[in-house]
C-alpha cells in the first residue's frame, strides 16, 4: 500500500500499519521482516511491554527516521500530568527515539467506574496537547473512544484528536463512531481488523475471499481500506506480510461491500469502552 492519508495537522500517515500486540522478544525479528517488506507504520504501546525490542528492530533496520511512522500509546495507570509526561519519555527512551509520530490515549476513563470520567479524560487530553506542543510527539489521538466520549472531549480540547484507533472489522463496524470521526476529520485506525482471527474461519468471509482469489485476511483488510480506515495488521510469516501489504491489486464491489457491512457480530472482542472495567 503506497497510499497515504493526511491528518488534520497536515502530517502524512501510511494507509496500512503493522502491529506488535502480544509480541515479546520475537518482535525484533518479525519487525525486521515487516520493514523489509515495506511496512512503515509501526504500532506499539507501553502495555505491550515490548518497546525495547521494537526499538532494537528500528535501529537495525537502517531506514531514515523520517520515512518511519511510529505510534505509541499511553496506558491507563498514567492519568496525571507528571505520570503522562514521564510515560511518554520512558516510551521514547525504550524505543530510542527523539519523538513519536503519533501518541494515543489507549483507553478512555470508563463511565462505569468513574463518575467524573469527563474530567479525567479532559485532563489527560490537556497533557497530550502539552506533549504535542513540546514536540515530543508529532500527532496525538485516542484509542477505543466512542462517539459520546469524543463529543465530551471536544468540548474542552484545544487540539482535536487526529486519530481514533478502535476495534473495527466486519460484523463490528461501530458505525456511529466511524461516521462521527469521519465527519470531524478524525482518521480511524482498525485494531483487530480480522476479529482476532475469528473472521477467517467464517463461511461468508472464506467464500467471498475465494471469489476474489485472495485470502480471508486480505479480504478483511481491503474491506477496511474501502471504508478509508487504516488496518493495523500482524503476521509472523513473510509471505503473508507481502500478501497483506499489497492491498491495491483488487477492489470489493459495492454490492459485496453492502453484504459485508450488513453482517452481524461474527467474531472479535466487541468491547464497549463505556461499560468495560477490566482495563480501567
Amino acid at each position: 500500500m503506497k497510499k497515504k492519508y493526511k491528518l488534520s495537522n497536515g502530517k502524512e500517515i501510511p494507509s496500512l500499519g503493522f502491529g506488535t500486540f502480544r509480541l515479546k522478544e520475537e518482535v525484533e525479528d518479525i519487525l525486521k521482516k515487516s520493514l523489509k517488506v515495506g511496512y512503515r507504520l509501526i504500532d506499539t504501546a507501553a502495555s505491550y511491554q515490548n518497546e525495547e525490542y521494537v526499538g532494537k528492530a528500528l535501529r537495525s533496520a537502517e531506514i531514515n527516521r523520517e520515512d518511519l511512522f511510529i505510534t505509541g500509546k499511553l496506558w491507563n495507570d498514567s492519568r496525571d500530568f507528571e505520570k503522562i509526561v514521564s510515560s511518554c519519555k520512558e516510551t521514547l527512551k525504550k524505543l530510542n527515539l527523539e519523538y513519536l509520530d503519533l501518541y494515543l490515549v489507549h483507553w478512555p476513563a470508563s463511565s462505569a467506574l468513574y463518575p467524573n470520567w469527563k474530567e479525567i479524560n479532559a485532563n489527560v487530553w490537556k497533557t497530550m496537547e502539552y506533549l504535542y506542543e513540546q514536540g515530543l510527539v508529532k500527532s496525538i489521538g485516542v484509542s477505543n473512544f466512542k462517539k459520546s466520549q469524543l463529543e465530551a472531549l471536544m468540548t474542552t480540547a484545544k487540539i482535536k484528536p487526529m486519530v481514533n484507533q478502535i476495534e473495527f472489522h466486519i460484523g463490528f463496524m461501530q458505525q456511529e463512531t466511524l461516521e462521527y470521526c469521519q465527519n470531524n476529520n478524525i482518521l480511524v485506525e482498525a485494531w483487530s481488523p480480522c476479529g482476532g482471527g475469528k473472521l477467517l474461519k467464517k463461511d461468508i468471509i472464506k467464500n467471498m475471499a475465494e471469489k476474489y482469489n485472495v485470502s480471508p485476511a486480505k479480504l478483511c483488510l481491503r474491506w477496511c481500506v474501502e471504508h478509508n480506515v487504516i488496518p493495523i495488521t500482524k503476521s509472523s510469516h513473510e509471505e503473508r506480510m507481502i500478501e497483506n501489504f499489497n492491498l491495491d491489486d483488487f477492489e470489493i464491489t459495492e454490492e459485496d461491500m453492502k453484504i459485508l457491512d450488513s453482517q452481524p457480530f461474527i467474531g472479535g472482542y466487541g468491547f464497549d469502552s463505556e461499560t468495560i472495567t477490566i482495563f480501567n
